[in-house]
């Protein structure tokens, strides 16, 4: 058994999504494929984007209890000359993975909390560094800040990689139902099953139900 995490790293949706996915690594039903879609890839203007995240954020919140501090809210989307971007932290990704299987995962949970936590601003390839060099450093893969920053800015392989890993994801979105993310899709026997946002928001406990009934249901 197999899955792919369609996500972009600056949805707010997929940090609502974030326990879930914790639970469905912890579960070890089969390796999860981390397929960023490129939705926030291309910089824009903070200013652009702040008042609809900060809407979504909240609503969120509300729903989830996902955290998002006043930090976040000032520091992130008050920054009026800040970028709205997820390419350092796509990069990041997809090199931590190269690197070694599930430190894509880990490093994904930690942006997250960077930001909507603690307020740094994970749009800044600085910032993605140290985190991405830490999470690595953590989990016994020793690289510095500087080799990742370097890789993140300047490796053009790197970038030609991560750009057909955001094309691929984004034709599989295509062919979903729900054109949104988070989604996961869980492979089995040649079969495929997908799950939806909603069904990820129902929290670690009624998605492993879910994911279970399902299995049951299909013998996958």
């Amino acid at each position: 058994m197999t899955f792919t995490y369609l996500f972009d790293p600056l949805c707010g949706w997929c940090y609502a999504a974030a326990p879930t996915i914790q639970a469905l690594h912890d579960a070890k039903l089969g390796n999860i494929a981390m397929a960023p879609v490129g939705m926030f890839y291309q910089p824009r203007p903070m200013n652009s984007m702040a008042e609809h995240a900060k809407k979504n954020d909240l609503r969120i919140q509300e729903l989830t209890q996902q955290p998002f501090s006043q930090a976040y809210f000032d520091q992130v989307l008050g920054n009026e000359q800040g970028v709205f971007s997820s390419q350092a932290l796509t990069l990041a990704i997809v090199y931590l993975e190269s690197q070694q299987l599930g430190l894509a995962h880990r490093f994904l949970q930690r942006a997250q909390t960077c930001r909507y936590v603690d307020g740094l601003d994970t749009a800044d390839a600085n910032i993605v560094a140290d985190i991405a060099a830490d999470v690595a450093n953590t989990h016994g893969l020793s690289v510095t800040r500087e080799e990742i920053l370097t890789a993140i800015t300047e490796d053009a392989a790197l970038q030609q990689r991560s750009e057909q890993m955001v094309q691929h994801a984004g034709r599989l979105l295509g062919q979903m139902e729900h054109k949104g993310v988070p989604q996961l899709i869980m492979t089995s026997n040649g079969q495929n099953y997908m799950f939806s946002g909603a069904d990820l928001y129902q929290g670690p406990e009624g998605f492993m139900q879910l994911l279970n009934a399902i299995k049951d249901a299909t013998n996958m």
